[in-house]
């Protein structure tokens, strides 16, 4: 088996180091490969106390304590201990963090099975998930955290290490963004765990990481970016002269820094301008390194029961697209996952499946003739045999922990027999069919209201694939009405919140993919405007005397928008709608409803 070292900065730490301690104790894998290193940046409580008396230190290949006589910072301090470290791969691991049993195994499988080109394996943090973005079938991320990272180490020592010139913050980064420069890949690691207790509670603002992680964008922006991304960072840094601020003196240090960087910045330039063949070109996002899923402060944690999921999969003669969609549920973090496959049509894609998915517990069946999309979502619902059902058309994606989240907040909330998360809609362009190429030209929130039969009742405001059900809500209320060609699942979801509530979980965990290309957007709109009104007039026609048609012309005069796009409505503009509509009318429906 591979052996690693685990680098761990301590400073003032030592409310911290024994439950990491025990926690690493604790792991699935061989102790005796594990080389423990720590770096103590002068620390004037009991860290280096606890750390010397340590009396396991027999259990590792190695236990090295590193006592310095200053603070030098969180990238300088993990500098000095891969100088004084041998082993191939670097752990570098905050100390306020306890490993999962199988964070260690799971980053060192990951690396085994990794390409020469990547040099990088993040874990993933508990109870807040770091929200930035990565591919959930390459599982590729733009930056990753240093709280919970492996690298290799000739890689991390031919880019130059962690940036000395970085007290802390950002660090992570830099460093994430150099190995891109330098050609190496950096990966996400789901399935590899680690709590991580930086924040004491949802949304905390630590004045320390607030102060340096505003002026370490600005850095960053000198070091990577050109002239409009540093003249952006100045306009976002002069911003905060009007907000508050996280401590008393922030006016103070804000204009402090703001001075700073004049000279620093110069400092940090030096690296674009010895780098001037290197082609790497960040996408600042404000304060963020990239776009952000929604649900930075959902709180993750594993169910204690799992029971079975079936995923359904509708198919139709493009095995090229759906491969990517298997390899997004291979990557769940939910390891009881039954995957249902219906192709519309011949078998044709049999072959990819029992070539490629072996590992995956597959039930495929295909129609042979053509039989519509709502016949094979009917024959997928009757062959899955899971407590809780979840589509997934063979063009969109899950992250990998959609399964888990969805689970577990169902079995959290036993109230509720059906959950749904938040999605990205990215439109992409079809570059190739064969090989199956295409371009993601932007990612675009719109799918994250809160439950609400009202608004349901209007139009479909969560894609297909963020719902997760009972299998017995099937059973008891059926599947999609065959006579619909578009929008069968709107009238699903209207027939099953007759009869009850949908828990919203506030997490991204899905990518709703749709065409880019605008004559495809115009007969895909004009089939679903058709459909709109059918499925409208069909759960109103014999239920309200106010008629469906009058209901809605009035809503749509309030939102003054034509009814092509009327389901891409916001929040906010519901909340008007709400105190528009009259209030008798609204609780007439309402009470319908419930009643049903």
């Amino acid at each position: 088996m591979k052996t690693l070292d685990i680098i761990l900065v301590s400073f003032n730490s030592e409310k911290w180091i024994e439950n990491c301690l025990s926690s690493i104790e604790k792991v699935n894998y061989p102790l005796r490969n594990i080389y423990l290193t720590f770096v103590d940046n002068n620390s004037r409580d009991r860290s280096l106390d606890i750390l010397q008396k340590y009396n396991k230190k027999a259990l590792f290949g190695g236990f090295n304590v590193i006592a310095l006589q200053d603070n030098v910072g969180f990238g300088p301090a993990n500098n000095i201990g891969v100088k004084n470290t041998q082993q191939p791969y670097i752990f570098f691991l905050n100390i306020d963090t306890e490993l999962e049993k199988d964070s260690i195994s799971e980053l060192i499988q990951a690396a085994e099975t990794s390409d020469d080109d990547i040099g990088l394996w993040e874990a993933r943090q508990f109870p807040y998930e770091h929200p930035k973005l990565y591919n959930p079938v390459t599982m590729e991320t733009s930056w990753a955290s240093a709280a919970a990272c492996m690298v290799r180490r000739d890689y991390f020592s031919s880019i130059g290490m962690f940036d000395e010139n970085i007290f802390m913050y950002a660090e992570d980064v830099d460093l994430s963004w150099r190995f891109r420069a330098n050609g190496y890949k950096t990966v996400y690691v789901p399935k590899s765990i680690v709590y991580h207790y930086t924040y004491m509670s949802a949304g905390e603002v630590k004045p320390n990481q607030f102060y340096n992680s505003t002026y370490n964008n600005l850095m960053l922006r000198y070091k990577f970016g050109n002239l409009k991304d540093i003249l952006n960072g100045y306009a976002l840094f002069n911003s905060l002269f009007a907000i508050k601020g996280p401590s008393p003196d922030h006016k103070k240090v804000i204009r402090k820094n703001l001075f700073r960087s004049f000279v620093e910045g110069r400092k940090f330039r030096k690296w674009k301008k010895d780098n001037r063949n290197v082609t790497f070109k960040p996408d600042f996002k404000g304060w963020d390194y990239e776009l952000i899923r929604d649900g930075a402060f959902y709180v993750n944690e594993l169910a204690e029961e799992r029971p079975l999921v079936s995923i359904i999969v509708r198919t139709c003669e493009r095995p090229s697209v759906l491969r990517e969609t298997l390899i997004s549920l291979r990557n769940q973090t939910y390891k009881n996952i039954e995957v249902v496959v219906v192709e519309d049509g011949p078998d044709v894609s049999r072959k990819l499946i029992e070539e490629e998915f072996s590992d995956l517990q597959i039930v495929y069946k295909a129609t042979m003739e053509k039989v519509g999309r709502c016949v094979a979502g009917n024959m997928a619902l009757d062959l899955a045999s899971g407590k809780y059902l979840n589509f997934l058309d063979d063009d969109d994606l899950f992250y990998a922990d959609h399964v888990e989240v969805l689970c577990t907040s169902l079995a959290k909330n036993p109230q509720y027999k059906i959950a749904y998360s938040i999605a990205f809609e990215t439109p992409i362009q079809i570059l190739s069919k064969e090989p199956y190429q295409y371009k993601e030209l932007f990612h675009n929130v719109q799918y994250r209201e809160k439950f609400n039969r009202l608004v349901l009742l209007h139009h479909n405001y969560f894609p297909i694939q963020t719902v997760m059900f009972e299998k017995e809500v099937y059973k008891e209320l059926g599947g999609f009405d065959l006579s619909l060609e578009v929008l069968e699942d709107w009238d699903l979801w209207l027939r099953y919140a007759l009869k009850y509530d949908f828990l919203f979980v506030e997490k991204l965990t899905s990518i709703y993919r749709v065409p880019a290309l605008p004559q495809v957007n115009h007969e895909r709109q004009k089939l679903f405007d058709d459909y709109l009104n059918i499925v409208r007039e069909k759960h109103f026609k014999h239920n309200i005397e106010v008629s469906a048609g009058e209901i809605f012309k009035d809503v749509e005069q309030i939102l003054n928008r034509p009814q092509s796009v009327i389901y891409q409505v916001s929040n906010t503009s519901w909340k008007v709608i709400a105190h528009k509509i009259q209030k008798k009318l609204y609780t007439k429906i309402k009470q319908l409803l419930l009643s049903r």
